[in-house]
């Protein structure tokens, strides 16, 4: 099975925080909308914060601006080295690794390293931003559409505020703007 792009993924996650709560046709017993977990790498941009290699894991990672830019920054790095190399697309995907299963992954091929480095951010940042984004938008997406009564634990609660106070830049930089 091929897994969804990045890109793809956060356009999914941010419609789901958008999408209205349809409970009448929601059956009583509907299953709760898995999370996602993914990796972020440590930033080597001074704008970018900066996380220890060994920071934990997404239930502990806090979102930031400055990470949410520069992840976007990548994944447009990422496009251009999979249009180059359409070998890295399996690379890129988030998977069912751990975080640092998945860091290692993304460590360990030099082209998606180098263009997520080139863009200002560690591999580790990368993942754990872009991991940590989509789960908690695809948690709050799920809480507002009512699929899901509560957040699910291990979402950062710090994260859920973040996109809350947040959600209109992201809007906007999902959509390309």
């Amino acid at each position: 099975m091929k897994l969804l792009p990045l890109s793809v993924a956060l356009v999914l996650a941010l419609a789901a925080c958008n999408k209205p709560a349809d409970t009448a046709n929601a059956p009583a017993d509907a299953a709760p909308v898995a999370t996602v977990a993914t990796v972020v790498a440590p930033a080597a941009d001074d704008a970018v914060a900066q996380a220890p290699a060994d920071a934990g894991s997404i239930d502990t990672y806090d979102l930031t601006m400055d990470n949410v830019h520069a992840m976007m920054k990548a994944q447009v790095a990422l496009a251009a080295a999979e249009k180059a190399d359409p070998t890295l697309d399996s690379a890129m995907n988030i998977s069912e690794e751990t975080d640092a299963q998945y860091v290692a992954r993304l460590e360990s091929t030099p082209k998606v390293r180098a263009a997520i480095e080139a863009a200002g951010m560690s591999v580790h940042d990368y993942a754990y931003t872009a991991q940590s984004l989509v789960a908690t938008m695809m948690a709050v997406g799920a809480v507002e559409a009512g699929q899901l009564k509560d957040i699910p634990e291990g979402v950062n609660p710090r994260n859920v505020e973040f996109i809350k106070a947040h959600r209109a830049e992201l809007e906007k930089m999902m959509q390309g703007g």
